[in-house]
């Protein structure tokens, strides 16, 4: 994927090649080829984009090279590589690459894969794909390869390429050591040969363009298609010619683009030919297998289609041309045919072929007779003899046409003399060797074109194969004793017969004559013909020497009409010759003598003295062989007069020639009424016989023949669909595969990316874990904190953990960059105004996933992985292809993220609402997990990918709004790759509630029982709904429907869930709910006092939509207090709270007036856009939020996201209680502020803890730190705390809260009651005045999100009716609390057991309290299971509590014993061991076993762990080892919170699940500490020889609020102390 330097690249071949090689898929090899189909695409297209800027220029017909692929050695190409089925679909597209280096490596991978797959992958190949066609078609312009050659063959005879040395000299002797070393040879994949032929062709055709400009430097005898080739010449010297230029390149056929290639000095394009055709031909005399693929394939056509270009000197036609003129009406007349016969002189005369009938014989004494008839019938003569007579020979007339082709060679005539010499090696072979011939079947063969040019050629072939296999006989005439040679020669004994009575063997009388009459006249011999097998073939000599006689016939015949003597002499001199088998005829074929005798007195009565003379010689010899014969005929003829006629003619056998003829010329009228009268009839029966089976022959041989053109037409028209669809979708399909290679190597680089994220993530997290305190690399500096999210009892959000973001150089106060603040506030308004309406991607950011407040990111992570987000946006996402992925494939980047065996079902995308941002990303819906992952999204199509390369019109437009910023402003969370995971089990969700986010119904916030929540936005409200109804259907609990989680958690549902107890969302029908109090739980509860005014709070601003997660809708909580003065605060003096009766805004009557004035001002304006107020600013808003929360992170952030990314001014902060008060209360018009839930729980937010530089006052130039507190406080924030919560739980609070209720979330909110109780805010404050879905306008929207953000949002309506008040009186229940001083024990044991008790427990189901012994603990919340450990293999065992039966065991849990062991709940258990480490686990039950999967291991510890305690409400666990260290840990996520104290070991520990508080007890010693680590006591609370051995707090219900903590101790001494503390010294009691 990276760019490779060449050093580089020189190390990575090996080692890619030992990967490949290791892993030889077709998956993988189908990668490889398509990755490089890419690559060259890319480098074409880059090439292509060079060239369209430099268009102006001339063009470099030169193209640029392409990457240099090195040609594979043999050791590439292994053995051991397996039979798969690999696509060669894209492998045959780069066959159109324009670089011979490219074609050679594809033409390789082609042959391994057709050989090593096996026939029917050949057959597959060839027939459903034509990828036969595609490699002839794109493979015969580099025929001057010797590679191509290499492969061809190495397919042909089915060799592995691997054993095959490329680099050889490309000669004969090369290529029989390579296929031919072992002497044995097949012919494995016969279809690959019509490749190389095409190869041939190509060559041929080069070599002619060649030739033609530039003759040929051979000077050799002349070769017409009268005279025999010669023998092919011995091996051409090596060509030592320089490489081709770009001319003879063209000259050649060699494409001018191939510039990588070097031809090797032996490989130029002559001598290559010479190479192929020698080799064929010596594979062929040498393997049987190949004879016997050249006689049952298409081998002879296919070399006969390759030759006949080359011997007519004429390219030829298509098939349909020939079948036209076939089926067209033959018109006579045709003009001359120029040929050139082959050879391999330049100044060899052209032939013509004339078409020549005749109408009638010649008028004279003689009758007018029939005459045998040709379908076709060619005359050949010198191109230089004009107008020759026609033969007096009637002719069956044909299609008359003159075309003149080339008047020189069309080849290096050495290639096409072996070319032929190869056809005839398969007919020799066919007629000599082999059973069964079945004829030459030339006319069946030959390509198409014009008639001429076919008899042409077809009686070259011919010509030359019976003289090659006449040669043979020759030399070795034994064959024809065989019944099999004797059969063949009979069947090409009437093929020869046909194709001369046809007219298709031109001039081939005579040399069937030759060949017949060697074969009879051998077979004559005496020795020969009384052996067995010629006596047995009798019928075979005679039919063959049948043929012989009809021929001779039709050439007399012929002869008798032509006007040269010379040749009708030369003739009948061979018949002379041949008198032995011309006369040595059976019974059968008397007719003969007669027919013979009457062409024979023709040519005794023509008007030249030599015919005459050879036609006398004729009769004296037909009289002496034929005597009886010849005197039977002539006395038939002649009747009366035979006897005489007979000796008459028999005196030519006693006078010469001379006296015979005068007697002929005077008894010629005599002699012509016998014999042409008598004979005619016979002649006129055989001429009408011949001709009609002549006709009928040709009949049907023309209609065969048009069948195999139009077989041949529809095979054309198939390849050139096949050429035309592969070359037509081969830029498409280029194209596509660039698309798809491009998306993959996208993905790719997203997934390296992820790859590094996630690295860099875990990196982070390792490099955290071993720098935390206790870690192997501890670092020694100062901690910052930040306020964690887990909600423990009541809500309650009382940790803060370790911030590790480097925030403090970024904050400085407001007076040292005011000026640059204030400057950069106008041009970034600017900067918006500017981009408003232009979708700009946020800039990416690659960190981890850090919730507003978690400690989940770490200052170096974040800085190594900047440079990974740099290149985030580098690459442009293109749309995938169709089909281009998978489900799975499209979820890839979140499978990692999964849970073993679990799966995804149904992904969202969400918006992470934390404080004024929002954090994209997705909410995956898996089988059994849920999963919350920041920084991605799926796209329309169903890809993930980055936030940052979603598109713009699918996000959420109003993330990139709020807070008054626009997305091109700023890069927000959204923009960032935040992908560490939150998951939980289904069974984890603990209620689902329908919630508001700028008004907009499109929200939900989910409850988990971890303590966290997360308020999530989709894009509209059907996206929410459908998203909320499948959160429905899919969590295990949703609302609280399991009831064991809920007894487990009841403090967590209760503070959130529906009081109705709806299985709807908690706030979606409050409505109705809450108009009725008698029937809602919650109210009717706090008015018995059972619930405490905090708790009902809380849960009214739950009701209400309020949430920690969004800042513009946070809790609210009233001002209490109104006494900030006093040294000693009263909580009996009325005075010493606010009127709850009234808004802050009507704290002073005074103050009321003035905003009624202000009311009455804008009533009277009258303007109905903007209805009339009495406070322009809220109670609550985003900014009072941070501002009080402005020393805690993460609020700082948001703070200063609102102040421009400085702190206020100094004067503005919040610095004092009193002075917040009385701006409040009565000092500021602007300022009507409200609580928030901090102020009665959280000290840490008075402190500033992280040592933020606010600045210094300008009045006193204080500085500001820590916020000042009023006198009563003593200075301390925990005292200010919890006088402020005992005021709010106070008698007077009680009694009038229900007042401020009605304001806030009740009746006198809205409408005339608002009104009259002065309380009426901005009208866009409430829901319903403005939506924003309607707004258009994006600077008005902008404008909207703004007031919103900086007027608050007034909650929802949640009574519509006066609230009831609480009388506490009345319903006075006694607790532990306040009556520990009476407590007693009871005078009998509650169960007495026998072992040591270990531990306590209560079930509230099964009502009894149970209790364990040591190495055994029994599991809640049902108690029907137990577990034991303590065993010699460090395991773990459960039983069932009824059977006592194992249901699980786990072996080796640690390394050593195990030293303890607590579960959490019945779903996480925690165990310790003397290797110092503690483990987490998951615990899954079923009805008959129990499964344990680890969560985590946490190090820290240095000696054995000896003490485990934790709080399921805080999800904190503490851990204490041996040398007294104590530890805090988050149990959220496995990570250390912070280190306690060391000391003497601790023999107890407990951590209060209500307010965090943490008591130790180390021997006599008790420490508490809050859940921070601050010290609250420490002190000595037995005698030295007692010692605390158990502890506990008193908690109460989880809802009531306690007047008093408890601290229970258990000593040695067998003592239960209960003392009470409080934030003054305290006394155990």
């Amino acid at each position: 994927m990276d760019s490779f330097m060449s050093t580089t690249f020189d190390h990575f071949q090996p080692a890619f090649r030992a990967i490949l090689t290791m892993n030889m898929t077709g998956d993988s090899l189908r990668s490889l080829a398509m990755y490089i189909t890419y690559a060259f695409e890319k480098a074409r297209r880059e090439e292509q984009g060079l060239r369209d800027q430099n268009h102006s220029q001339p063009m470099n017909e030169s193209r640029t090279e392409a990457p240099r692929l090195e040609p594979p050695q043999s050791s590439d190409f292994r053995e051991d590589i397996p039979d798969v089925e690999l696509s060669t679909d894209h492998i045959a597209i780069r066959l159109l690459d324009d670089h011979a280096q490219v074609v050679v490596l594809v033409s390789k991978m082609f042959a391994r894969l057709l050989v090593i797959n096996g026939q029917s992958y050949v057959k597959r190949f060839s027939e459903d794909t034509g990828g036969i066609v595609i490699l002839q078609h794109h493979l015969q312009r580099w025929w001057f390869l010797p590679s191509i050659w290499r492969v061809c063959f190495a397919i042909l005879l089915g060799c592995d390429i691997g054993g095959i040395d490329f680099s050889r000299p490309f000669n004969l002797f090369s290529l029989l050591e390579d296929f031919l070393a072992d002497g044995k040879c097949k012919t494995l994949h016969p279809e690959i040969f019509p490749v190389i032929v095409t190869l041939m062709r190509s060559g041929l055709k080069a070599l002619h363009r060649n030739s033609s400009a530039t003759p040929m430097s051979h000077d050799h005898k002349s070769n017409s298609p009268t005279t025999p080739p010669t023998k092919a010449t011995p091996e051409a010297q090596e060509d030592l010619r320089p490489p081709p230029t770009a001319d003879e390149k063209k000259e050649n056929g060699i494409p001018s683009t191939v510039n990588a290639v070097q031809l090797p000095n032996d490989s130029q394009p002559a001598s290559i030919l010479r190479t192929v055709t020698r080799f064929l031909m010596d594979v062929h005399s040498r393997s049987v297998e190949f004879r016997d693929f050249a006689v049952s394939s298409n081998y002879v056509q296919e070399l006969l289609f390759t030759l006949y270009p080359n011997v007519v000197d004429t390219p030829g036609i298509d098939p349909d041309t020939e079948l036209r003129a076939r089926e067209s009406l033959v018109t006579p007349g045709r003009e001359d045919v120029l040929v050139r016969p082959l050879s391999r002189s330049s100044t060899t005369s052209a032939y013509a072929i004339r078409t020549v009938t005749t109408e009638s014989a010649p008028t004279g004494l003689r009758p007018r007779l029939p005459s045998l008839r040709r379908v076709s019938s060619y005359v050949l003569v010198k191109s230089d003899k004009t107008n020759p007579q026609p033969a007096p020979v009637k002719l069956q007339p044909t299609r008359s046409s003159r075309h003149e082709a080339g008047g020189t060679p069309g080849t290096d005539h050495s290639i096409g003399e072996e070319l032929l010499e190869m056809i005839i090696a398969v007919y020799a072979d066919q007629i000599l060797g082999r059973r069964d011939f079945l004829g030459l079947g030339l006319f069946m063969k030959v390509p198409p074109g014009i008639p001429e040019h076919q008899a042409f050629f077809e009686s070259y072939i011919l010509r030359n194969t019976l003289i090659q296999v006449g040669n043979t006989i020759r030399l070795d005439p034994a064959p024809l004793s065989e019944p099999r040679v004797l059969a063949n020669i009979q069947r090409l004994a009437g093929h020869l017969g046909e194709a001369v009575f046809e007219g298709w063997f031109i001039d081939g009388a005579e040399l069937v004559l030759e060949f017949l009459g060697s074969v009879l006249d051998y077979l004559q011999l005496p020795d020969v013909q009384q052996t067995k097998n010629v006596r047995l073939c009798s019928h075979i000599i005679a039919t063959i020497r049948e043929v012989l006689l009809r021929i001779i016939l039709l050439r007399l015949s012929e002869l008798d009409e032509i006007k040269q003597p010379g040749e009708t002499i030369a003739y009948m001199e061979r018949l002379v010759y041949w008198q032995a088998i011309l006369f040595a005829i059976d019974d059968n074929q008397k007719y003969f003598l007669r027919l013979f005798c009457f062409l024979l007195y023709a040519k005794l009565v023509a008007t030249d003295r030599q015919v005459r003379s050879c036609a006398a010689d004729l009769w004296r010899l037909l009289l002496v062989h034929k005597t009886e014969e010849t005197s039977q005929i002539l006395k038939q003829a002649a009747t009366g007069r035979g006897v005489e006629l007979f000796k008459n003619f028999s005196r030519v056998t006693q006078v010469d020639n001379e006296t015979f003829l005068a007697w002929v010329d005077e008894s010629q009228n005599g002699l012509d009424s016998v014999l042409f009268g008598a004979l005619s009839k016979a002649w006129a029966e055989f001429v009408s016989e011949e001709n009609q089976n002549t006709q009928e022959a040709a009949n049907i041989r023309i209609s065969k023949r048009k069948d195999r053109l139009r077989q041949w037409s529809s095979q054309a028209v198939a390849r050139d669909e096949t050429i035309r669809r592969h070359e037509t979708s081969g830029d498409h399909w280029r194209s596509n595969i660039y698309s798809s290679e491009s998306i993959k190597r996208q993905r790719t680089t997203q997934d390296q990316q992820n790859a590094q994220t996630y690295n860099h993530t875990t990196w982070g997290k390792l490099k955290r874990s071993l720098e935390r305190p206790c870690g192997l690399l501890e670092v020694c500096e100062p901690l910052k904190w930040q306020l964690d999210q887990t909600e423990g009892r009541n809500r309650m959000r009382l940790r803060t953990t370790i911030d590790l973001k480097p925030h403090l150089q970024e904050f400085r106060p407001k007076r040292e960059k005011s000026r640059g603040s204030s400057q950069r506030r106008r041009e970034t308004v600017r900067s918006r105004r500017s981009t408003i309406g232009k979708a700009r991607s946020p800039v990416p950011n690659v960190s981890n996933d850090v919730e507003a407040g978690s400690n989940e990111n770490t200052a170096s992570a974040k800085q190594d992985t900047s440079s990974i987000s740099d290149n985030e946006d580098d690459f442009e996402l293109i749309d995938d292809t169709p089909n281009g992925g998978d489900y799975e494939d499209k979820n890839r980047k979140v499978l990692r993220s999964l849970h073993r065996d679990d799966q995804v079902e149904d992904v969202h995308n969400v918006s992470r609402i934390v404080g004024l941002e929002g954090s994209e990303g997705l909410l995956i819906l898996g089988k059994h997990y849920l999963y919350l992952l920041d920084g991605l999204f799926q796209r329309s199509d169903g890809e993930i990918v980055g936030v940052s390369q979603a598109p713009q019109d699918e996000r959420d437009s109003y993330l990139h709004m709020i807070s008054g910023h626009d997305s091109g402003e700023r890069p927000i969370i959204s923009g960032k790759v935040e992908q560490d995971v939150r998951s939980w089990r289904r069974d984890e969700i603990l209620s689902i509630s329908k919630r508001r986010f700028l008004f907009r119904d499109v929200a939900i916030e989910i409850f988990f029982d971890d303590g966290r929540s997360y308020l999530l936005t989709t894009n509209n409200t059907n996206l929410r709904d459908e998203l909320y109804q499948k959160l429905l259907n899919k969590a295990s609990n949703p609302n609280g429907r399991a009831l064991a989680t809920v007894e487990e958690g009841s403090w967590r549902f209760d503070s959130i869930k529906d009081p109705a107890d709806h299985p709807q969302s908690l706030g979606s029908r409050f409505t109705s709910v809450f108009a009725h109090h008698s029937s809602n739980p919650a109210t009717r509860k706090w008015m018995l006092g059972e619930m405490s005014n905090f708790n009902y709070l809380m849960h009214i601003n739950t009701l209400a939509g309020r949430t920690f997660n969004d800042l513009t809708q946070y809790p609210v909580f009233p001002w209490v207090l109104a006494d900030y003065t006093s040294e000693d605060l009263d909580l009996s003096d009325p005075r010493s709270f606010r009127d709850l009766s009234k808004p802050m805004g009507c704290q002073t009557p005074e103050r009321q007036a003035d905003f009624r004035e202000r009311y009455q001002s804008f009533a009277e304006m009258g303007d109905h856009n903007a209805p009339p107020f009495h406070y322009g600013t809220h109670y609550s808003t985003a900014m009072i939020v941070t501002s009080y929360l402005i020393r805690l992170q993460p609020f700082v952030q948001s703070y200063l996201l609102l102040q421009g990314g400085s702190f206020d001014h100094p004067d503005r902060l919040f610095y004092s209680i009193e002075k917040t008060w009385t701006s409040a209360s009565r000092g500021s018009m602007t300022d009507v502020r409200e609580l928030i839930p901090e102020f009665f729980y959280l000290p840490e937010f008075l402190l500033n803890m992280n040592g933020f530089e606010f600045g210094q006052r300008q009045g006193d130039g204080e500085t500001i730190d820590k916020v000042a507190l009023p006198p009563w406080a003593k200075g301390d924030p925990k005292i200010f705390i919890a006088k402020n919560r005992e005021a709010l739980e106070s008698e007077y609070v009680s009694k009038n809260l229900h007042h401020w209720i009605d304001l806030i979330f009740g009746h006198k909110q809205r409408g005339d009651a608002a009104l009259e109780a002065t309380n009426v805010f901005h009208h866009l404050s409430y829901r319903g005045a403005r939506d924003l879905d309607k707004i258009e306008d994006p600077l008005e929207r902008l404008a909207t999100i703004g007031i919103i953000h900086n007027f608050g949002q007034t909650p929802h309506q949640v009574f519509q009716r006066s609230h009831p008040a609480r009388d506490d009186g009345k319903h006075n229940q006694k607790q532990i609390d306040t009556m520990a001083e009476s407590l007693t024990r009871l005078p009998s044991a509650v169960f007495e057991i026998k072992d040591c008790v270990a531990s306590l427990q209560y079930s509230s189901k099964l009502d009894r309290l149970m209790c364990s012994s040591p190495s055994k603990i029994n599991i809640g919340p049902t108690y029907d299971k137990y577990m034991e450990w303590g065993f010699i293999d460090g395991g773990i065992r459960f039983f069932s509590g009824d059977t006592k039966k194992l249901i699980g065991l786990f072996e080796h849990v640690h390394v050593t014993q195990i030293s303890c062991v607590l579960f959490v709940d019945s779903q996480t258990l925690v165990t310790a061991g003397e290797d110092c480490v503690i483990s987490v686990w998951g615990v899954s039950y079923t009805t008959k076993s129990v499964d344990l999967q680890p969560k985590g291991s946490l190090f820290g510890h240095r000696t054995p762990i000896t003490t485990l305690v934790a709080s399921r409400s805080f999800r904190t666990l503490l851990s204490a080892g041996e040398d007294g260290q104590v530890l805090l840990w988050d149990l959220n996520r496995l990570e250390i919170v912070r280190k306690l104290t060391q000391g003497k070991p601790v023999t107890c520990a407990k951590v209060h699940d209500v307010n965090g508080r943490i008591m130790v007890c180390r021997g006599q010693d008790l420490s508490l500490f809050t859940l921070n680590g601050e010290v609250l006591v420490e002190q000595n609370v037995c005698t030295e020889e007692d010692r605390v051995v158990s502890c506990a707090f008193y908690e109460g219900s989880g809802n009531d609020w306690l007047k008093r903590e408890l601290v229970f101790t258990g000593h040695a001494w067998g003592v239960v102390n209960v003392s009470g503390f409080s934030f003054f010294p305290w006394t155990p009691q």
